[in-house]
């Protein structure tokens, strides 16, 4: 797929993402969520992957171990908007899971504080291994809610 369109399939991605985020904004974390009631990391992620790709949805439906074992998802070295951080279990520390939304931040649903913007650079996380992925293949769904949400922007 084109570079440009990639890069705007990506911004889709965040754009949900986001949207979610401001859904959700002040309600807690909860283990297993996968609703607007609560989400963990892995819920979230699912959430948003599913509402842009309906037909790929029960795919989306995993654990952190289930996207790091995905066929959809392939590991890239830089990662883009829209692509997945993840932070295999190491140690004392269990899988998690968020969205990468620029090159300063991720977005994710933490056990301390619920869906919120993560920096990179953030003491807790910037120490952590983590790795990046990406969806192999955009739809037009994502590029689509892309398109749709920056008209409204402009309207």
């Amino acid at each position: 797929m084109h570079d440009q369109n990639l890069k705007h399939s990506g911004q889709g991605i965040v754009f949900e993402a986001q949207r979610v985020y401001k859904i959700v904004d002040d309600k807690k974390y909860r283990w297993g969520g996968k609703t607007l009631d609560g989400f963990d990391c892995s819920g979230f992620v699912a959430y948003v992957f599913g509402s842009l790709f309906p037909h790929k949805r029960t795919y989306f439906q995993t654990d952190v171990a289930g996207f790091i074992k995905s066929g959809l998802f392939e590991r890239v070295e830089t990662p883009m908007p829209g692509d997945l951080v993840i932070f295999p279990a190491t140690g004392s520390y269990v899988n998690h899971i968020g969205i990468v939304v620029d090159q300063n931040r991720w977005i994710g649903s933490q056990s301390s504080t619920g869906v919120e913007y993560v920096k990179f650079n953030n003491p807790f996380w910037a120490k952590r291994k983590h790795e990046f992925r990406r969806l192999k293949q955009y739809s037009h769904e994502s590029l689509s809610s892309y398109t749709r949400r920056v008209a409204s922007f402009h309207v």
